[in-house]
């Protein structure tokens, strides 16, 4: 097997960390169809082609954390989504430690976290099955140092809202709550405690947004709350309740 063990309690956990590659998501993906046994994680100090969702680029800078993790049979089919929430979840905790008291640290549906209104993280899940292996690759990217100045949603880093910590130290933090997230989350049996922190934390929940899905009309309505499988439940003027499977969401 390839990677270091962590240490105490993270013992079960390999990492492997690199300078520079291509994609984490990518290199986790494909040491995992080669045979490579789960729970390795893969952090770059930069990558030169990252993936955001539905086939976004990441932009990739050194100072910024890169990190992926790779499970093996992590659960049934039906709960895979579940690991957003699960993700989401654990970084939120971990970027709560380094923050000041008056940072507002919350989870945008489905995959972002928030720093003060402002994208600074995001979350791409990527998985393939055969007839015995389920391979499951979460991709986490944080922006440390910097962010992009031209995104479809406003962002930010941590430095420019006043929370200093450097990647590797934010990896440390992460993965341990990736593995307490994992462990309360029991293979998907455990989702409920999961999804009451998450809304817990959730932005804009309760208010108004507009749900935006490819070739579709934009939706608008108020974010009522996200259901037992993580869809978003939208309440909309014709009183009905939407049940959103994967869309981009503005807030307002």
């Amino acid at each position: 097997m390839i990677g270091t063990p962590l240490p105490e309690p993270l013992q079960d956990f390999r990492l492997l960390k690199l300078e520079s590659c291509v994609s984490t998501n990518t290199l986790c993906m494909d040491y995992g169809q080669a045979g490579e046994a789960g729970n390795l994680w893969i952090v770059s100090r930069q990558q030169t082609s990252g993936k955001g969702s539905r086939g976004r680029s990441w932009v990739s800078e050194p100072g910024n954390l890169f990190a992926s993790l790779l499970l093996e049979n992590p659960c049934e089919p039906d709960h895979l989504a579940d690991l957003t929430f699960v993700t989401s979840v654990a970084l939120r905790r971990a970027l709560v430690r380094f923050a000041p008291d008056d940072a507002v640290i919350t989870q945008k549906w489905p995959n972002d976290i928030l720093v003060n209104g402002k994208k600074c993280s995001g979350i791409l899940l990527e998985s393939t099955a055969s007839q015995e292996r389920q391979m499951m690759v979460i991709g986490i990217g944080v922006n440390c140092v910097s962010c992009p100045g031209d995104t479809l949603h406003s962002a930010t880093s941590l430095v420019a809202e006043n929370i200093d910590v450097p990647p590797d130290e934010l990896f440390d933090a992460l993965s341990l709550e990736m593995a307490h997230s994992i462990s309360s989350w029991k293979r998907g049996e455990g989702f409920a405690v999961i999804r009451e922190e998450w809304l817990a934390a959730a932005g804009g929940l309760g208010k108004p947004v507009t749900v935006r899905i490819p070739g579709k009309p934009d939706i608008r309505g108020i974010f009522a709350s996200i259901d037992e499988a993580g869809y978003m439940l939208l309440e909309t003027s014709a009183n009905k309740t939407e049940r959103i499977s994967t869309a981009d969401v503005f807030f307002g």
